[in-house]
């Protein structure tokens, strides 16, 4: 809290303390990890190539001017999947069955990131939500939009589109991503949030306000139609067209 009798400086009329509440975030940049030499890249200029319309974007009404997710864009957001599937195996294979608040570490990568709900999953249970970062930059990596298929994955991706900008960052100016195509979409985040996304129910979880708002028997989850999201019923899929291949195997 800020206090004047501490020497902070606040205005007259904001003596009220102010509080905030950090969910996630990098904790040192030099943790990060980038992928390995010699690991092959998609062809994103291929898989999400640009196109431009006649109007050159200067038509607001242009019909034709749609929002594209651009090979940068794919890019970013791959090699944040890609490095949070990494540590979310590295995590899952450290804590085992250990519940997240009894594990003796502060070094978690993942798991820590997640609703508090999930802290008590098992192995199993965080060895998939790995492989739902997996997922989404395969589809990615086939030159499809990464759109999540159940709730795991919404959440995985929530938190690849948090870390894409970071990544950019990272990147010398000899890094191949800068030879990508150019485009006015490029790193446009705000619109992978609101295109990618069925809702955003998921981050409902953060807040402290709505305990019991995962279970669909709770009444308020049930006035804003939001559905079953405890940690059991993360990866149901939302629709029989969504489901992906049961025998797909973990990649680690």
């Amino acid at each position: 809290m800020l206090s004047v009798e501490d020497g902070d400086e606040l205005a007259d009329w904001s003596a009220a303390p102010v509080v905030t509440r950090f969910v996630h975030g990098w904790r040192l940049r030099q943790q990060r990890k980038r992928p390995a030499a010699g690991e092959q890249t998609p062809n994103f200029a291929a898989l999400f190539a640009v196109r431009d319309c006649p109007c050159k974007g200067e038509d607001p009404d242009c019909e034709e001017c749609g929002w594209q997710l651009t090979p940068r864009t794919a890019d970013l957001l791959h090699t944040a999947l890609v490095l949070l599937a990494d540590q979310a195996y590295d995590d899952a294979h450290r804590l085992g069955d250990q519940f997240l608040p009894d594990a003796n570490a502060t070094t978690w990568e993942v798991f820590d990131r997640l609703p508090a709900l999930t802290w008590t999953a098992d192995h199993r249970w965080r060895r998939r939500m790995a492989r739902a970062f997996d997922d989404l930059a395969a589809d990615l990596g086939r030159g499809k939009w990464p759109e999540p298929t159940c709730t795991a994955e919404e959440m995985a991706l929530h938190l690849a589109i948090e870390d894409a900008p970071t990544h950019l960052e990272d990147r010398p100016p000899t890094d191949p991503h800068h030879t990508l195509p150019e485009h006015g979409d490029d790193y446009s985040w705000d619109d992978c949030s609101d295109l990618l996304f069925q809702d955003h129910d998921v981050l409902m979880l953060f807040d402290p306000k709505l305990g019991g708002i995962a279970d669909p028997e709770d009444p308020a989850n049930q006035s804003m139609g939001v559905g079953d999201l405890r940690a059991a019923a993360w990866f149901d899929p939302f629709g029989t067209h969504s489901v992906r291949d049961p025998g797909r195997g973990f990649r680690r």
